[in-house]
């Protein structure tokens, strides 16, 4: 590896690399060292032909949106005019604070460090893919447009049908180095980490109690030397936040309630399994202020063991609930409507888990006891959970298809607003339909539906008004009837 120093600043040549590093003194040399070590030839020669050289910045003000050459991403851009790619450490370190700040585990270290990883992997595959005759003119370009011009100049310069071009493994790559320990310097990187740290301490008052603990355990993570990343409520939280649960708890009107008893479970289920392959040893106990006692574990540890965990946890956290709702979604996983099976899984968890529909729930669960799906849906009937388009027009459980061919007639001739000629929203329109206070205005527009051609050779036209021509003419009328329906609309039409 070839280094040299310009200006106080480390530039250096990768080895099997003829593009330069200009690190600004921002990132340390092993951190792009850790990556590129991990390409192989082909992709490392590709990328010698189409860049000249990679620059770091910290990225507040060093965008150049309305120049020619420059083709902006998410956190780098690409200069044609000299060959480089400058990458911007403030929108790296973001992304990686983001991930952190919404999952329930791990430490924000590690999330920056991937997130350089990913970001600085994803702007070499991508470059891999230059057109280098194309990249010639590109200096010439204003690349930010969005005119088609542009984009079909875009589509040249990054050859996407090339064959030859080198297969890089990047699933492989990102896994690799997530499975790595983390590099002590993270260069810049570290004085994001810190400014928001004490961001986070001086607003920790302020801070809902799920960030404060998240919070606390990284400080923690800092006095152990970062050592540990994870403590053992972090991978309870891996195991019980995974998709196998996580719907359940945002569904259920007893949220909190459903969510201590999961952890609780697994709990004693993850204890018990440190115990039985004696790895308890592998447990670093941590005694707070408070003389709480906190068990941390190491980022090999966690990753070793979070795959057995989730499974032991699914196997043997069989809460009533989720029993029932099984045999509850497998006996309608057919829609009763359209005929569809396992199109309705989405209404399915609404009903069972919602108090919202408390209602439906009742009935359905009464009706499977002591039938068939096919004996509840015979002839004009219908009975079951609807797939959500079917849900959005129906809004029940049950009903006649006859009933269903109205509504939707309904919804055909009223789809037009009579002032305007403006086309009326379905749900606006079905949202009128299923109004109980305008039952009465309903039937009258179900009846007229076949009366309506007699009716407009007097110029009465009968129909529903969108929402900007009721707002225009009634909404401001306190006399006006609530129900409007029919009128006469020839003098609208001549105002408009």
């Amino acid at each position: 590896m070839k280094q040299t120093t310009v200006s106080n600043k480390m530039i250096f040549y990768p080895q099997r690399c003829t593009f330069f590093i200009d690190t600004n003194n921002l990132v340390s040399p092993f951190m792009i060292k850790t990556i590129l070590d991990k390409f192989d030839d082909d992709a490392i020669n590709s990328l010698n032909e189409v860049i000249k050289g990679i620059k770091f910045y910290v990225g507040g003000r060093q965008w150049h949106l309305n120049q020619k050459g420059y083709l902006k991403e998410s956190t780098y851009e690409y200069n044609f005019s000299e060959g480089t790619l400058l990458v911007f450490l403030s929108k790296i370190f973001t992304m990686g604070y983001e991930r952190w700040r919404r999952l329930t585990y791990g430490s924000l270290k590690r999330f920056i460090w991937e997130s350089f990883c990913h970001e600085f992997i994803m702007l070499l595959s991508q470059a891999t893919k230059i057109d280098v005759k194309v990249a010639k003119k590109a200096k010439d370009y204003y690349l930010n447009k969005a005119d088609q011009l542009t984009i079909n100049f875009l589509k040249d310069l990054f050859n996407y049908e090339q064959e030859n071009l080198p297969r890089i493994n990047y699933i492989k790559i990102i896994n690799t180095i997530w499975n790595e320990d983390l590099p002590k310097n993270l260069g810049f990187l570290n004085i994001f980490y810190a400014r928001m740290l004490n961001k986070l301490k001086k607003k920790l008052n302020f801070t809902p109690n799920f960030m404060k603990i998240k919070i606390f355990n990284e400080l923690r993570k800092i006095k152990l030397e970062y050592k540990y990343e994870y403590n053992l409520s972090e991978l309870i939280n891996y195991c019980i936040h995974s998709e196998h649960f996580e719907k359940l708890f945002m569904n259920s009107s007893c949220y909190e309630k459903l969510q201590r008893e999961f952890y609780s479970k697994a709990k004693r289920i993850i204890v018990n399994f440190f115990k039985e392959y004696d790895i308890s040893h592998e447990l670093f106990p941590y005694k707070d202020s408070a003389n709480r006692t906190h068990y941390f574990l190491t980022h090999k540890t966690f990753e070793r063991v979070k795959s057995v965990c989730l499974q032991k946890c699914i196997q043997k956290v069989k809460n009533r609930l989720l029993e029932e709702y099984g045999n509850f979604r497998n006996f309608y996983s057919k829609c009763p409507i359209c005929q569809q099976n396992h199109s309705n899984h989405q209404i399915c968890e609404e009903i069972f888990f919602s108090s919202k529909y408390t209602f439906f729930k009742e009935i359905l669960i009464e009706k499977m006891r002591n039938n068939s799906f096919e004996s509840l849906n015979i002839g004009d009937y219908f009975f079951g959970v609807p797939c959500e388009p079917c849900f959005q027009i129906i809004h029940n459980i049950q009903g006649k298809f006859s009933e269903l061919n109205q509504l939707q007639k309904f919804v055909v001739k009223y789809g037009i607003c009579p002032v305007c000629g403006a086309k009326n929203h379905r749900d606006y329109l079905l949202s009128f339909y299923h109004d109980e206070s305008k039952k009465e205005i309903r039937e009258y527009l179900e009846n007229n539906i076949y009366f309506s051609k007699r009716l407009e050779k007097f110029k009465i036209n009968i129909g529903i008004p969108c929402c900007n021509c009721f707002e225009q003419f009634f909404d401001n009328d306190q006399n006006s009837d609530p129900n409007i329906g029919v009128f006469d609309v020839s003098c609208l039409q001549d105002e408009l």
